[in-house]
């Protein structure tokens, strides 16, 4: 851990796939006082590159349908492409969460 409290840890060996990291802050007497969970994907580059032209996506931490259109269409403002796209599953727009699994359509503007 460093002096800013954040840490890394190296994914040797670890498989592509969906996987939940949880960190327990353990007392001294062996038990576990408090605990974080947080669903990630392990993907590798040229992975992640032909994932950027499919047409589904998995929320990780940190996401926004915002952040999710600039780098699937270019352009945050048409989020509302995948929201209207997943209507079903997505109440809020401000709202997604981790582990989500959102379809993306093909073209950026849902007019085309």
């Amino acid at each position: 851990m460093s002096d800013g409290g954040t840490w890394e840890a190296e994914l040797d060996g670890l498989s592509p796939g969906r996987y939940m990291v949880r960190v327990d802050e353990i007392a001294q007497n062996g038990r576990v006082t408090s605990r974080v969970e947080s669903p990630f994907q392990r993907v590798f580059p040229e992975a992640a590159r032909a994932a950027a032209a499919a047409s589904k996506v998995t929320v990780q931490p940190g996401n926004t349908l915002w952040a999710l259109s600039v780098e699937r269409y270019g352009e945050g403002l048409l989020y509302t492409v995948i929201f209207d796209a997943n209507k079903d599953l997505i109440r809020d727009p401000d709202l997604i969460y981790p582990g989500q699994s959102f379809s993306l359509p093909d073209q950026g503007r849902s007019d085309q």
